[in-house]
C-alpha cells in the first residue's frame, strides 16, 4: 500500500474525531433546569408550599432558613416603608409572627418569575404593638436561583390601627440604579394617572398581581380601576431599585391620590413597590404591592 493511501485512510478516519472534538468543545453549558409545574394547579401548589415554609422558618426563628429564602437583591415593603436583605433580617425577627393562617393563594407565571399573593392572618407584633389581626394581603417574587426558589420582593399591608409616619429607607442602595428605577415607575404611574390605556395595557404582562387595600387584584382588575379612577399625579420620593436577573424591583414613598367611586385614597407619602421584567421600553410590570389605604 502506498503511503499517500495509508495517510489518506487516516485521515479519514481522524477528521470526523477533531471536527466532533471542536463541537463538544464549543457546545456552551446548559442553562439549569427551572421546575416549572404543568398547570395552574401546580403553580398554586407550588406557591403555596413556598409561603408556608417560609413562614415557618419565621415562626421557628430559623435565621439561617429565612436568609436562605431570600436573595441577595430582594427588598420588602411593610406599612412603615422598605428594607433590603440586610435590613429585613432584623425585621423579620422583631415582627415576632405566630400561628400565620394562610388563605386564599393565587400563583401566577411572569417569565422566570412566580408572583405569589395571599392572605395571611398571623398576630404579629411590632416595637411592642400589635399589627391588625384580620386576615391580610401579601404579595411575593419568587425566583428559582441555585437550586432552590428564593424572595426577590415581598410586600405587607399589615399594618396598626394608628399608622406611623413613614420613614425614608435606611439603605441607599446603587445612586444610577435608583435614577432608573424610579424613571420606570414615573412612566408607568404617569400612563395610569392619564388614562392613557394602551401603554398603559402594554406595559402590564400576562399573569401580574397587586395587593392594596382592597385586597388581591389581577391584570384585568388593575385595567378596570385604572379606566374608572380619577387620580392625582404621583409624587415618588426615597426610591430604592435593586435588580435580580431580569428583574427590577423598584420601592419608593408614593403620593397619588385616589378616588374610585365613593371610595378615596388620601394623598399620603406610603411605601410602594413594584416589581418590573425587562428594562427601557419592553418592560413590564409583574407585581405591585400599594400599602395606601381610605382613613
Amino acid at each position: 500500500m502506498k503511503l499517500s493511501h495509508c495517510a489518506s485512510i487516516v485521515a479519514t478516519f481522524i477528521a470526523p474525531c477533531i471536527l466532533a472534538s471542536q463541537v463538544f468543545a464549543q457546545a456552551p453549558a446548559s442553562p439549569p433546569v427551572t421546575p416549572w409545574p404543568k398547570d395552574d394547579a401546580g403553580l398554586k401548589t407550588l406557591g403555596t408550599t413556598l409561603i408556608k415554609d417560609w413562614f415557618a422558618k419565621i415562626v421557628a426563628n430559623d435565621a439561617s432558613g429565612v436568609a436562605a429564602s431570600m436573595q441577595p437583591c430582594m427588598q420588602l415593603v411593610a406599612f412603615d416603608g422598605a428594607t433590603d436583605f440586610a435590613l429585613s433580617m432584623p425585621r423579620i425577627v422583631a415582627i415576632a409572627t405566630k400561628s400565620p393562617e394562610i388563605t386564599d393563594v393565587i400563583a401566577t407565571r411572569c417569565g422566570d418569575a412566580l408572583v405569589t399573593t395571599c392572605l395571611v392572618a398571623a398576630g404579629q407584633v411590632f416595637e411592642g404593638e400589635s399589627l391588625s389581626k384580620d386576615a391580610v394581603a401579601r404579595i411575593g417574587v419568587w425566583q428559582f436561583v441555585d437550586g432552590s426558589w428564593k424572595i426577590a420582593a415581598w410586600a405587607s399591608l399589615s399594618m396598626p390601627a394608628t399608622r406611623p409616619a413613614t420613614s425614608a429607607p435606611k439603605f441607599p442602595g446603587d445612586a444610577t440604579l435608583n435614577a432608573e428605577g424610579q424613571a420606570m415607575l414615573a412612566k408607568f404611574l404617569k400612563f395610569q394617572q392619564t388614562k392613557d390605556m394602551k401603554p398603559f395595557d402594554a406595559m402590564l404582562a400576562d399573569g401580574m398581581q397587586v395587593v392594596n387595600f382592597k385586597g388581591q387584584l389581577v391584570r384585568a382588575d388593575l385595567i378596570k380601576g385604572a379606566s374608572r379612577a380619577k387620580t392625582q399625579p404621583a409624587v415618588i420620593t426615597d426610591a430604592r431599585a435593586t435588580r435580580c436577573g431580569d428583574l427590577t424591583v423598584v420601592s419608593c414613598n408614593l403620593s397619588m391620590g385616589q378616588t374610585v367611586g365613593f371610595t378615596s385614597l388620601p394623598a399620603d407619602s406610603v411605601p410602594f413597590i413594584a416589581v418590573f421584567q425587562g428594562t427601557g421600553d419592553t418592560a413590564k410590570v409583574i407585581a405591585i404591592g400599594n400599602t395606601n389605604k381610605p382613613k
